[in-house]
């Protein structure tokens, strides 16, 4: 049976990376790493957009199991693509889980490799995302190698806040030996910790300036806003507006272009980055004020794998507190007692209250995410 499957599975992944190659324009730059050699090992990288996966499984023999959101399992589809084909590895964003760390270690015993992203979230900006330090632990205690994926150029390619790629972008990724399992023996947690996210640190607004790779396409700031949502220039906050290649201020005159390098032209930053370190500057200085949000209404059973749609509502925050109102819904969500607050996929942001878990869906998910951020930091 077992062969059956990795016969399918070889199949599938010839497929998939066939359309990839033509897809995207791929460069592998491959040291002291052997991609033909068997599991187990590790493979972890920078993790910039949902097919990182893929890509990072294409040169070697097999493939690595990701390490999946278990959102994804509540679709049927999905659920067999990443079951029967992909054998994934269910974790959920922003909690830990001791069911993912005996899934994982099963399929260590089996000799296989496991994808994994430590950073958890995709890039919002083009630059990393905080490193889950569990992930080190983990590591430390396998005591199996490590290989590090690092790419570049994918921010610009597909970012996460986009529903289309540039036309054939370029995406150079590094692969590379960062520990043996020997090495992990004398290493503490921190020094695996700190290695690990130092291997992987990747900015492509900095990496761009000197490459000058062109990335061409329509519609490349389209839902910039579901990351970008302080101006620089007013100092508003939620007044963002995308279309096509242009970024706006809806309160004041702001008008921003993207160039064909991935920067913005127009504007105080040229890059997400800055950007975005701004703004969340400067909600510190506004969560007294109040907000309006339109949201879909999602509540999940992740045990069954199962989802109620609520459908349209209207989300107000004010006084540290979100308030939800629909035909078919009237809640308050304390917001310091919210667990395990997540932004997935590209428009989504999920969270635990009172033992039940939700998502809304909606072009302002970071910036309920970085509300709710602050607020429990406080």
């Amino acid at each position: 049976m077992n062969r059956i499957r990795y016969s399918f599975q070889a199949i599938i992944k010839v497929f998939i990376k066939f359309y990839f190659i033509r897809a995207y324009k791929l460069k592998y730059v491959i040291k002291n790493f052997n991609p033909k050699r068997d599991g187990p090992y590790f493979l972890i990288g920078n993790h910039v957009h949902f097919l990182d996966a893929f890509f990072s499984s294409f040169p070697i023999k097999g493939y690595g199991k990701p390490v999946a959101n278990s959102f994804l399992f509540t679709s049927l589809w999905q659920r067999f693509i990443l079951t029967a084909i992909a054998e994934a590895i269910g974790k959920r964003k922003g909690q830990s889980d001791i069911q993912t760390i005996k899934d994982i270690r099963k399929h260590i015993k089996r000799g296989n490799i496991i994808s994994l992203f430590p950073e958890g979230n995709a890039s919002y900006y083009g630059n990393n995302t905080e490193s889950v330090y569990a992930t080190a632990k983990l590591i430390k205690k396998q005591k199996i190698d490590v290989v590090c994926v690092k790419t570049k150029g994918a921010y610009f390619a597909k970012p996460r806040w986009r529903k289309t790629k540039t036309k054939k972008p370029y995406m150079e990724i590094e692969m590379f030996t960062l520990f043996t399992g020997k090495q992990l023996i004398d290493l503490s947690v921190e020094e695996i910790y700190e290695k690990m996210i130092d291997s992987y640190y990747q900015n492509d607004y900095e990496w761009n300036k000197d490459k000058k790779i062109v990335y061409k396409g329509k519609k490349r700031l389209e839902g910039a806003q579901r990351v970008i949502y302080g101006c620089p220039k007013c100092g508003s906050i939620n007044t963002i507006k995308t279309s096509g290649d242009t970024i706006t201020c809806e309160n004041c005159n702001l008008l921003g272009t993207i160039n064909d390098y991935g920067f913005i032209e127009g504007t105080k930053y040229d890059n997400f980055i800055d950007w975005g370190a701004f703004q969340e500057d400067l909600l510190k200085r506004k969560l007294d004020e109040k907000l309006e949000f339109a949201v879909k209404v999602i509540r999940f059973d992740l045990t069954e794998f199962k989802k109620i749609n609520f459908g349209q509502a209207s989300l107000i925050y004010e006084n540290k507190m979100f308030k939800l109102k629909s035909n078919k819904l009237d809640l308050q969500f304390i917001v310091e007692n919210m667990i395990g607050p997540a932004f997935t996929k590209y428009d989504q942001f999920s969270f635990d209250y009172n033992n039940e878990t939700y998502m809304f869906v909606s072009d302002n998910s970071k910036l309920l995410l970085d509300i709710t951020k602050l607020i429990k930091e406080e």
